[in-house]
């Protein structure tokens, strides 16, 4: 276990506020995907019930064994590398997308990907931490990549101040 300044701190060293691109979080996300079980990874995928269409960078999926049940869990990406400040517009944008994905697509999650220089102003930034927390609540993911690829995933808003447990 680590506590999670100390780790965002390891994963953000030597940085020097060299933000990733759209294409470094799409390979960390592709990374993150396929050690982690997923697969039937779909690119640029439109979905469109609910109230707005969007396009996911990149989608997977995974089955999983529930009570004797083989249940295809899914996870679409919204991609936003530099989050440094509230943007309206933005959050606004990912809200109706965790609310129709929610409502729309069964066993299918939101997950924003963003590099993990964001983490501190995330925590950090009220305004910031509570529009992602609400969002979390209705079951948003978030996923911090760093320049080498290393990722921290989050279900839950309290599980970013808590140890984080550490794998080999």
């Amino acid at each position: 276990m680590m506590n999670p300044r100390s780790y965002f701190a390891r994963m953000n060293e030597n940085r020097n506020d060299n933000w990733l691109t759209d294409y470094q979080l799409l390979r960390g996300t592709e990374e993150f995907f396929n050690l982690n079980g997923y697969s039937n990874t779909e690119y640029n995928k439109t979905f469109d019930q609910g109230s707005r269409s969007f396009i996911s960078p990149i989608v997977a999926s995974r089955t999983v064994n529930s009570e004797d049940e083989e249940i295809h869990q899914t996870i679409l990406s919204i991609f936003k590398s530099k989050i440094k400040q509230y943007e309206l517009s933005f959050f606004g944008f990912i809200e109706s997308i965790v609310f129709d994905v929610k409502d729309n697509y069964d066993l299918t999650s939101a997950m924003l990907v963003t590099d993990s220089l964001s983490y501190f102003n995330i925590i950090k930034k009220e305004d910031v931490g509570v529009a992602i927390e609400n969002m979390m609540r209705e079951g948003l993911f978030i996923l911090f990549v760093n320049h080498r690829f290393a990722y921290a995933l989050f279900d839950k808003y309290e599980n970013m101040t808590k140890p984080i447990p550490i794998s080999d």
